[in-house]
C-alpha cells in the first residue's frame, strides 16, 4: 500500500510538471516574433554585427548613433 501512495504522488507531480512545461511552451510559441535582422548592414559596412548589436536586434550605443546618422 505504501508503494502505491508514493507512485501516485510521483505521477501527480510529474503530471503537474508536464502541464507547466506545456503551458510555458504554448505561451512562448504564441508570443514569439520572427527575427527581422539581416546581415545586409554588416556586408555594406564591412563590420561585424557585434559592432552595432550586443543582443540583436537591440542596438548598442554605437549602433544607435549610426542609425540616427542615417536618418539625417
Amino acid at each position: 500500500m505504501q508503494n502505491s501512495k508514493k507512485t501516485g504522488v510521483i505521477l501527480s507531480r510529474l503530471a503537474g510538471t508536464l502541464a507547466v512545461i506545456l503551458i510555458v511552451s504554448a505561451i512562448v510559441t504564441v508570443t514569439s516574433r520572427q527575427a527581422m535582422a539581416t546581415p545586409k548592414m554588416a556586408q555594406q559596412t564591412g563590420q561585424p554585427c557585434t559592432k552595432c548589436h550586443t543582443a540583436p536586434p537591440a542596438l548598442n550605443g554605437y549602433g544607435q548613433k549610426y542609425k540616427d546618422s542615417l536618418k539625417k
